[in-house]
C-alpha cells in the first residue's frame, strides 16, 4: 500500500540525477552503463536520464510493504537495489557540470517508509521516455521510484555487454586520472 506519493519535475542535465539516502554524497566514481541505476556507496543511487537537458518528470512513491509489479507496458523494465539510509529524509541531486543542485518537492521533504535509521530500504525504478533518442529538450521522460523497508537483497538489472563494460572502464579510468589531477 502505498503510504506517500510526491512528484518533482525538475530540469535535469545529461549526467542523470542522485537519490542520497544519507549526507555524504558524491560524483559517481563509476558510470552505471548498461543500467538506468547503479550504486554510489551503500546509501546513494545514481539514476541515468535519456534527457540531455530539459524537464522530467520523477514520482516517488513510499510503500509499507514490497508494491505489486507495474503492468502498463509504457514503463521499462524495472530495476531494483538495496541502499542503507543512514539519514530519514532522501534527497535527489541533480548533477551538473561538477555540481549537485538539489531538487526539492512543492509538498515538503521526500520521507523514508520507516520509524528508524539505519535501515535498508529497497528501490524500485520504472522509466519511460516517448521519445527515445537521447536529445536535448522535452522526451517525455518519466521515471517512478518505489521504495520500502526491506533487508538487504542482491539488485536486479539487464545483463550488461560487452560495450557497457568497456564503457564503465573507460569512464572508470578517465574518472580516476581527473580525481588524480585535482588532487595535485
Amino acid at each position: 500500500m502505498i503510504i506517500t506519493e510526491t512528484t518533482l519535475t525538475p530540469e535535469t542535465g545529461e549526467h542523470g540525477y542522485l537519490l542520497a539516502l544519507g549526507e555524504d554524497y558524491e560524483w559517481p566514481p563509476e558510470w552505471p552503463y548498461g543500467w538506468r541505476c547503479g550504486p554510489i556507496g551503500s546509501d546513494t543511487a545514481h539514476i541515468i536520464t535519456d534527457t540531455d537537458t530539459g524537464t522530467i518528470t520523477i514520482t516517488v512513491q513510499t510503500h509499507n510493504e514490497p508494491p505489486p509489479p507495474q503492468t502498463d507496458p509504457a514503463w521499462g523494465p524495472p530495476e531494483e537495489m538495496s541502499l542503507h539510509a543512514t539519514e530519514d529524509t532522501p534527497v535527489i541531486y541533480l548533477l551538473g557540470s561538477g555540481e549537485f543542485e538539489e531538487a526539492e518537492p512543492e509538498d515538503g521533504p521526500l520521507r523514508l517508509p520507516t520509524d528508524h535509521v539505519p535501515a535498508w530500504i529497497r528501490m524500485r525504478l520504472y522509466c519511460h521516455t516517448t521519445n527515445l533518442e537521447p536529445g536535448v529538450g522535452d522526451r517525455g521522460e518519466r521515471h517512478l521510484i518505489q521504495l520500502w523497508a526491506a533487508p538487504q537483497q542482491p539488485p536486479v538489472h539487464p545483463q550488461l555487454t560487452e560495450s557497457d563494460l568497456t564503457q564503465r572502464r573507460t569512464y572508470k579510468e578517465d574518472f580516476d586520472q581527473s580525481a588524480a589531477a585535482w588532487q595535485e
